[in-house]
């Protein structure tokens, strides 16, 4: 299977990042790789690869996904290993439990935008039945009074 194209381009992170970065080089493989990884993070959030139909090797994901991805990035690229504080004198770090995966986290917020932007809302349809209803025959009733057998028609689920 062929990979999947990032969600935005290098050149788009760069422009955030406000610093060239020369083709080639490790810092540009390292911005390729963040946004690999924010790509496939959203794309198993949402359930969708946003894909452009004419062209399969390109990406058509909807504005806000791509500033996600582009944030999401840019986090990991400034802030490799995940840090959420840091000081200097008797060196001492702190790291967020939610920073997960490296540097690579999402806030809440955006987790929200990426399932509305995949129209994951959070509504579905629960189906209520098990399976085929079929009649299995008719049964012969009496009732407490002694009266006389009436019929009942029973019905079972097929599974």
């Amino acid at each position: 299977m062929a990979t999947l194209p990032p969600l935005a381009a290098v050149e788009d992170l760069v422009a955030r990042l406000g610093s060239e970065i020369t083709d080639g080089s490790s810092d540009q493989a390292r911005a390729a790789a963040a946004l690999e990884d924010v790509s496939a993070f959203i794309r198993e959030e949402a359930h969708k690869l946003w894909l452009d139909p004419d062209d399969p090797t390109v990406a058509a994901p909807p504005a806000v996904i791509r500033t996600i991805a582009l944030r999401v990035a840019e986090r990991s690229y400034r802030n490799p290993e995940g840090f959420s504080s840091e000081s200097a004198a008797d060196y001492s770090y702190q790291r967020n439990g939610a920073t997960g995966e490296g540097g690579l986290y999402f806030t809440e917020r955006e987790l929200k935008q990426i399932r509305r932007a995949a129209g994951r809302t959070g509504m579905w349809t629960q189906q209520v039945t098990r399976g085929d209803l079929y009649a299995q025959g008719t049964r012969w009733m009496e009732d407490s009074f002694g009266l006389e057998l009436f019929p009942v028609d029973v019905i079972d689920e097929c599974y």
